[in-house]
């Protein structure tokens, strides 16, 4: 099984979210295995924590393995609990930050 990675760089934002959400369309549409690498991410916002949301559940759905690439830095994981977004259970843990506790 081939892997597709998306990567995400710079300012993804609301402004910029649309460009990463045709990227994940395309990979999922064309993959089973996708890996979304957000370690180049400068300024993310809630767009951005909605979108990866939205991805899981799509993922999901539609029987691919979805995942990011690596964990989230600190700095991600603080907008997580701003957002609500915090770990909730251990399948969202392993998801945001791969098992290691929150930041």
């Amino acid at each position: 099984m081939s892997i597709t990675t998306v990567v995400a760089a710079g300012e993804t934002c609301l402004p910029t979210i649309g460009v990463l959400a045709d990227e994940l369309s395309h990979a999922f549409a064309s993959s089973e295995a996708i890996r979304l690498d957000l370690s180049d991410v400068t300024a993310p916002d809630l767009s951005l924590v909605q979108l990866v949301a939205a991805a899981r559940i799509a993922a999901r759905d539609g029987g691919h393995d979805f995942a990011l690439a690596a964990p989230v830095d600190a700095r991600f994981g603080a907008l997580l609990v701003r957002a609500g977004f915090n770990t909730a259970s251990a399948d969202d843990a392993q998801f945001w930050f791969h098992g290691d506790a929150a930041q």
